[in-house]
């Protein structure tokens, strides 16, 4: 089974936790379900805005921060600087799913259609 991973803006956390849809304890965040991720700090990177052009081919993709600090970027806000570049970014967390033993765990329905989607997708249902 091919790893999947979740990219969920700070926005989105922050409106599910309100609802009482998941759970942050630490980096893990728990679904209603109870299907669990490991999240690491993250940024999707929207678009060049210095005229620096995109030689590290961030545009589109999202990052673990360390793995842009590790590159020479500076990441505040939603800006990201790299050499040249500078980046307009939205901040948020990237998760991998978290299973025990070989196979996930059957996906529960929470009743919020956004979520089930994105879970039953990124759990490989």
């Amino acid at each position: 089974m091919a790893e999947h991973r979740l990219f969920v803006s700070q926005e989105t956390l922050d409106l599910w936790m309100t609802d009482g849809h998941v759970q942050v304890d630490g980096d893990v965040l728990t679904l209603a379900g109870g299907h669990r991720f490991k999240l690491k700090t993250a940024v999707h990177v929207l678009e060049e805005i210095a005229g620096g052009g995109d030689a590290a081919g961030l545009i589109g993709t999202v990052r673990d921060v360390d793995a842009l600090a590790a590159l020479g970027g500076e990441h505040v806000s939603d800006s990201l600087i790299l050499n040249d570049s500078a980046y307009t970014v939205v901040e948020g967390f990237l998760g991998e799913p978290i299973f025990h033993g070989d196979a996930p765990p059957s996906y529960e329905p929470t009743g919020q259609e956004t979520l089930d989607r994105v879970a039953r997708f990124f759990l490989g249902r």
